[in-house]
């Protein structure tokens, strides 16, 4: 069965044609499932526009969907996110004309146009959810606790296959914990592969020790100071110089970070708080100021 987790941006109400409401809080989610596919839409819904909530979307999207017929602050500056996230493959739904030429020397400007959401779902039947990582990687972006159940988290299988009864650590927290159930689309399931989104039933913590963003994995490299081969934006106007704070976004995890050293094109960070990763996993680097747009710039860990 096909599973997908597709972004959308530029029109919140959009989603609402494909899919019927999950969980509805900074990013909102909707669903739609049938006998041969499953497919997550997420939107980000900060009230207040926090890049956070914008970077943590992003970074849940196997393909981003733009929806619009205006361009607007807000719109350029998710443009200018996408393409810091160098998607493969995307889709534009406008009529406006006006939007080829904002997409110009972006990576968007592949993205291919389409008419509706009949058209998007048709192109959608095409596309399989990439790994990003060699092993169990499974970021958290909601999580609660059941009554007589215990912890729950929501999560989509970025790489890799769950199954119950694994034990997998929790990163950058360093606990082991045991998967006691897993639910997909409100059913009891044993296992499940990249691209499925869950709910896990977790032994081993506490639902008040998660944070958006950890990591269920085998093994992570989990450290407060990163390098990355950073690329700036062409669109950022603000300067990153040593001494600067940012914000530091590495998969869901979004914290804030000061630049250490540049050494060419090598950025040393030094983070408030300690991230998981793997070996050359995308950063994207984000101005903690409210000018728009905020991203900096982009790249890989290389430590």
């Amino acid at each position: 069965m096909q599973h997908l987790t597709i972004g959308v941006f530029g029109n919140k109400e959009f989603a609402k044609k494909l899919g019927k409401q999950g969980n509805v809080n900074d990013i909102a989610m909707y669903s739609h499932a049938d006998s041969e596919r499953v497919y997550t839409y997420v939107v980000p819904n900060s009230v207040d526009n926090k890049i956070q909530t914008l970077l943590q979307c992003i970074s849940m999207v196997d393909v981003p969907v733009i929806v619009t017929e205006e361009v607007t602050k807000e719109l350029a500056e998710q443009i200018v996110a996408l393409d810091a996230f160098s998607f493969e493959r995307g889709f534009v739904i406008s009529k406006n004309e006006s939007i080829k030429q904002i997409l110009i020397g972006t990576t968007l400007e592949k993205f291919e146009w389409l008419q509706d959401e009949k058209e998007l779902i048709e192109k959608l039947k095409d596309i399989q959810s990439p790994g990003i990582a060699n092993d169990v990687w499974i970021p958290i972006d909601n999580y609660f606790n059941v009554k007589s159940v215990g912890t729950v988290v929501l999560c989509v299988v970025k790489a890799g296959d769950v199954k119950k009864h694994d034990k997998l650590m929790i990163q950058p927290l360093g606990k082991e914990v045991l998967v006691k159930s897993l639910q997909s689309q409100d059913k009891d399931i044993d296992e499940a592969g990249q691209g499925v989104r869950l709910g896990l039933s977790l032994k081993g913590v506490e639902a008040d020790e998660i944070k958006r963003g950890f990591v269920l994995c085998r093994e992570a490299k989990v450290s407060k100071n990163i390098i990355i081969e950073f690329r700036k934006s062409k669109f950022s106007k603000e300067a990153i110089e040593e001494g600067s704070q940012v914000f530091v976004s590495v998969g869901l995890q979004v914290v804030v970070g000061k630049v250490e050293k540049i050494d060419s094109d090598k950025i040393s960070l030094a983070l408030e708080q300690p991230i998981a990763y793997f070996s050359k996993q995308k950063c994207v680097i984000a101005s903690t100021k409210q000018n728009m747009p905020r991203i900096i710039g982009s790249g890989g860990i290389s430590q």
